[in-house]
């Protein structure tokens, strides 16, 4: 009885009682539950609102079926004392929903408690309660355009990772919330196309959509020709033998933050790429166990690429203009860009008319140790170019201060 009822609802509820219901009817209309909780004050002895809004629950997906109070709230089906008992019983979704509760148990939500995670998910967090529209209704909160809204509802304040809530609005910068949000394409990836709905699981799980094993394929959902590309590649083939250090595309392209390659905050903005590169291209470590060459990064700075690039030069050649970008090859392998016989169309991207002795220079090698002549060769005109330059500015070093020391022995002799 713990209802706080205004006294005209508790009249109205009187008359009902007394005269359209029947003591001996065997269902409970919805029209009876709405006579009270259609009030919008209606509060229970704690202070929580109880009222239901007829108009949103009518234009709801239970509304729209008919769907009646007492088929959620089952506890209420032999009840015929009113107002009723303030505690109810939890509404079971499974009594319709039993495929997606099953999935939803198994889930990284479903198994959320208080003691682990400070909070318990269940299916009205997501999808309301009275006011639950289909998910490709404008006004569900699980249609595209709101289903950022929805997760961020928990992942921006209350839930907290390894890298704290703000990693997950990362997205909300994204190249996909920007098609979402901004131009409305709803086929942009959400939450969901990347997690799962009901069966997310966390990213060290190995069944996650979102953990190494599985990422190339969720990805490939949207970007098929990529991922085509990426599994002809050097990286796509060691992924498929399962190798665990090979970069995926979350490695490069970070997961939430995903950003044009245009937008000069992204990770793989042309001045960026050789960063994301010696990440793994620099590490000693990994170049002994898989059998590359290290030093790939300190060798490429050294370079014209290089230098400019480092000076914000975005036209000058980054990793990816030379080796490909998704779909980069062995050196060996004809089809690969990098192959002897492809360089000069390679280098021609930007240099027109690149002939076959232009690209013999090797850029990555410590010039000049390999002993090979086309090595040796560009290694002797640097050196040469060095010593030259450094013989010039000599040159007008010692012009400068004879000059300058003249000009003092004239003073004194004459001052």
């Amino acid at each position: 009885m713990g209802f706080d009822i205004p006294r005209r609802t508790t009249f109205a509820l009187a008359l009902l009682l007394a005269g359209c219901i029947h003591p001996a009817a065997a269902a409970i209309k919805n029209e009876d539950c709405l006579a009270c909780h259609a009030d919008a004050r209606l509060r229970s002895a704690a202070g929580t609102s109880v009222a239901v809004d007829p108009e949103r629950f009518r234009a709801s997906v239970h509304g729209q079926a008919e769907v009646s109070c007492v088929d959620c709230h089952a506890d209420l089906k032999a009840d015929k004392d009113f107002p009723h008992a303030e505690k109810l019983k939890s509404v079971s979704c499974a009594g319709c929903h039993d495929q997606e509760t099953r999935v939803f148990k198994a889930s990284v939500h479903g198994g959320a408690t208080v003691d682990k995670d400070g909070m318990t998910v269940g299916c009205k967090g997501c999808h309301g309660t009275h006011d639950i529209r289909a998910k490709d209704d404008f006004e569900s909160r699980t249609f595209a355009i709101n289903l950022p809204r929805t997760c961020l509802g928990c992942h921006s304040a209350k839930v907290r990772n390894a890298r704290g809530g703000a990693f997950v609005e990362l997205y909300e910068k994204s190249a996909h919330y920007r098609a979402l949000e901004r131009a409305g394409l709803t086929l942009s990836a959400t939450c969901s196309n990347c997690h799962g709905a009901h069966d997310i699981q966390s990213v060290k799980d190995a069944v996650s959509k979102v953990s190494r094993k599985n990422i190339i394929k969720t990805c490939g959902q949207c970007h098929v020709g990529i991922q085509r590309d990426y599994l002809e590649g050097v990286h796509g083939k060691d992924y498929v033998k399962g190798i665990k250090d090979v970069p995926v595309c979350t490695d490069c392209h970070s997961e939430h933050d995903i950003r044009s390659p245009m937008d000069l905050d992204s990770t793989v903005y042309t001045t960026k790429v050789a960063q994301v590169c010696s990440r793994c291209h620099d590490d000693m470590a990994l170049s002994r166990q898989y059998g590359f060459a290290p030093n790939r990064m300190k060798t490429y700075a050294n370079s014209f690429h290089g230098t400019a690039s480092k000076f914000g030069e975005i036209r000058v050649a980054n990793c990816a203009s030379c080796h490909g970008f998704h779909d980069i090859r062995d050196p060996a392998d004809p089809k690969s860009s990098i192959y002897p016989a492809n360089l000069p169309e390679t280098c021609g991207q930007c240099h027109p008319g690149a002939s076959k002795h232009f690209a013999e220079g090797k850029i990555h090698n410590a010039l000049g140790t390999t002993g090979d002549i086309r090595d040796k060769a560009p290694h002797i005109v640097k050196t040469v170019y060095l010593a030259v330059i450094a013989a010039i500015i000599g040159v007008f070093l010692l012009f400068i201060a004879a000059d300058l020391f003249g000009r003092a022995i004239r003073r004194k002799t004459h001052g």
